[in-house]
């Protein structure tokens, strides 16, 4: 997994899985989110999403309390969000 933040967007690359994110990847997306200059992710670097990248998600609209713009989610987690009934919750904020 990869982050990058440029003009307030923070950037989500490569492939984003339970496999891929460790626990040193997802405290610096939390870090890298609770900056007050950041609205805005993009997953358009995104290769391969499962669930873990679902949480990401989740953890990002938490921490906001919503106020962030998601763009570019993987269909993968999409279907996953669909699955566990959480979509609308992702969808609005797309």
């Amino acid at each position: 997994m990869n982050t990058e933040i440029r003009e307030q967007v923070l950037h989500l690359g490569g492939d984003i899985t339970v496999k891929t994110v460790s626990s040193a990847a997802y405290e610096r997306f939390e870090q890298q989110c609770r900056l007050k200059e950041v609205h805005t992710l993009d997953l358009t670097g995104v290769a391969q999403a499962d669930s873990a990248c679902l949480s990401l998600l989740l953890s990002a609209l938490r921490l906001k309390q919503g106020a962030i713009t998601l763009r570019h989610i993987p269909a993968s987690v999409l279907a996953l969000a669909e699955l566990y009934e959480i979509d609308t919750q992702i969808a609005r904020h797309e």
